[in-house]
């Protein structure tokens, strides 16, 4: 969590962050953010997790209340990115879609055939690795069997689906209000409801659960012309397993005699 945000310092016009967590993990994310010195603009608590549309309508919402009309960059606190240099300048240059009123969505160029991700299938254009142009989504595959991962790696208009999305708070709004007006109403509700809880926002339990489980890929990304997707090659790795954990870390070799 903590290198989440770092990796983000020195970036122009970068704000504090606007978390979102269960509240299962109340103290433990406040004291990583106060280790580092770091006064989150909020901590908004979910009793339940209900997927990345709601969190993300919520602190859409949330941000609008607190600027005029931010820029959201949305990372989820597990991702491994080993080039801080190269990210920071692929977000540089998605901000200018942002600003246009694209939804970015930062993905990932595939290394091997893996089932544990989600793909994205772009309408034209080969994939290159140092690209830096918007290219336009055709297709989201569900984290894929083995042979369908396999058959798609062949091809070069296919990204691992990050999650990491860079837009406007308007511009999400906007769509969740065309495409997934039930989950925005709700959002609204549960954010007038909230519960001030020393410096957290506990968002109401029962609302919440009343709030559609779906994922903003299908809630909007999916629907919208506005979608676009950044390629990155930044020495990625999402946390996903214990293979995840055994690729980053550095090994021992031990013989036996």
């Amino acid at each position: 969590m903590q290198k989440t945000y770092e990796r983000l310092l020195g970036l122009e016009g970068l704000e504090n962050p606007i978390l979102i967590c269960n509240e299962d993990h109340t103290f433990i994310v406040a004291e990583q953010f106060r280790e580092i010195h770091t006064d989150p603009q909020a901590i908004i608590l979910e009793p339940e997790g209900r997927h990345t549309s709601p969190a993300i309508a919520v602190a859409a919402l949330q941000a609008i209340s607190l600027d005029k009309d931010p820029l959201l960059l949305i990372l989820a606190a597990d991702h491994l990115i080993e080039n801080i240099v190269e990210f920071q300048r692929i977000i540089q240059s998605a901000k200018t879609y942002a600003n246009q009123g694209r939804l970015v969505a930062f993905d990932i160029v595939p290394t091997s055939a893996e089932t544990v991700y989600g793909y994205i299938q772009t309408k034209e254009l080969p994939i290159k690795k140092n690209q830096i142009i918007g290219l336009e989504i055709n297709k989201f595959i569900e984290k894929p069997y083995k042979d369908i991962a396999v058959k798609s790696i062949k091809s070069s208009r296919f990204t691992w689906n990050s999650d990491m999305f860079i837009f406007k708070a308007s511009t999400i709004i906007t769509k969740l209000k065309k495409f997934a007006l039930e989950i925005l109403n709700y959002c609204k509700i549960v954010l007038e409801a909230d519960i001030e809880d020393l410096d957290f926002l506990r968002l109401g339990q029962e609302s919440l659960k009343k709030c559609p489980k779906i994922f903003i890929d299908v809630a909007v990304m999916e629907k919208t012309n506005l979608g676009i997707i950044l390629p990155l090659n930044v020495g990625y790795n999402d946390m996903v397993s214990w293979k995840s954990l055994w690729d980053i870390n550095k090994k021992i070799m031990m013989e036996t005699i």
